[in-house]
């Protein structure tokens, strides 16, 4: 399993005992169901600061039935943000002019994801690394390092 995942002995084995990912031990090895491998590998296994990021991020990724990697990371910002931007979210794509002007008087924290999200989603928008981590705290960086880590 850990060479199908591309992933060390080690990991797998940690996840299994967290919990994280569902198997049984057997002795010294672990046996794990090839649906709850299936349904691992299709859930995201990302960080969420709380229980609401997750809930958004769930019904972001049902509106864009989106499964690449840039509209997945971009909805995954998006859903750690505290007004919902669902209504710029269709099917496959992300209205990016819609949520720049809805976005344009937040503070600058929220401004930052959202410039970061909209960057992950559309390469042709602009912006630094330095216009968007200055003004994140601390559970705004482990976001957008989940982010970056599902985009590349």
């Amino acid at each position: 399993m850990a060479k199908a995942l591309s992933l060390s002995r080690r990991t797998v084995v940690g996840w299994l005992e967290s919990g994280k990912m569902t198997g049984i031990k057997v002795g010294n090895r672990w046996r794990v169901k090839e649906e709850d491998l299936d349904k691992f590998i299709d859930e995201p296994n990302m960080y969420f600061n709380d229980y609401i990021h997750r809930a958004r991020f769930v019904e972001l990724q049902k509106l864009s039935q989106g499964r690449s990697r840039e509209i997945v990371s971009c909805i995954y910002v998006l859903a750690c943000l505290r007004k919902p931007l669902d209504e710029f979210v269709s099917a496959g794509e992300i209205d990016v002019d819609g949520i720049a002007k809805a976005t344009r008087f937040w503070g600058p924290l929220e401004r930052s994801l959202v410039r970061a999200a909209l960057a992950l989603y559309e390469p042709s928008e602009t912006t630094t690394i330095n216009e968007v981590f200055l003004n994140l705290d601390q559970k705004s960086n482990l976001v957008m390092q989940q982010a970056l880590r599902l985009r590349w």
